[in-house]
């Protein structure tokens, strides 16, 4: 990406930040990821309930079978850097809902004062999570997001007329 490009990305889209090591390591993936956030953002938007001051960040997040997460206290949408732009606007849609779960108090997530240990509740129920694939992928929240992550990305996609 030429610098007159990457500067006009950046500064018209301040609430999308690229780590060093994407910018360095991934610029082959990590701007096409950065740009794809930007022409989608609004459209997501139209779709989901997320905080307005939602931002997004374009990393190499350490463990490789995570693609992104969502970090409710800071309302930060991360993507990792290196993935293909099909899996980034799934993977987008899928922590916008996770944006959208926080935003409307559906989901959330507290530290016990005593015990320094987190606790999430779903729908003002206190939820125990455990390790392991299986209980993520049966998470309520998880359950929401993975259902209609295909859908959103896929009426996001036709709405811009973008193709991958």
């Amino acid at each position: 990406m030429t610098s007159d490009k990457h500067d006009k990305l950046f500064s018209s889209s301040p609430r999308i930040k690229m780590s060093a090591s994407a910018w360095y390591h991934f610029p082959k993936t990590a701007y096409p990821i950065a740009e794809l956030i930007q022409k989608t953002e609004s459209a997501f938007r139209g779709l989901l309930d997320f905080h307005e001051d939602t931002t997004f960040r374009v990393t190499a997040i350490r463990k490789r079978t995570k693609h992104g997460q969502y970090w409710s206290k800071v309302k930060t949408v991360e993507l990792d850097c290196r993935l293909p732009l099909a899996a980034a606007i799934q993977t987008l849609a899928h922590e916008l809902v996770h944006a959208e779960q926080y935003h409307q108090g559906r989901l959330a997530t507290s530290q016990s004062a005593a015990s320094g240990d987190w606790n999430q509740y779903w729908n003002g129920e206190h939820v125990k999570v455990r390790s392991g694939y299986k209980t993520y992928r049966a998470l309520p929240w998880e359950m929401e997001a993975f259902d209609r992550q295909i859908e959103l990305a896929n009426k996001v996609i036709a709405q811009l007329g973008l193709t991958f």
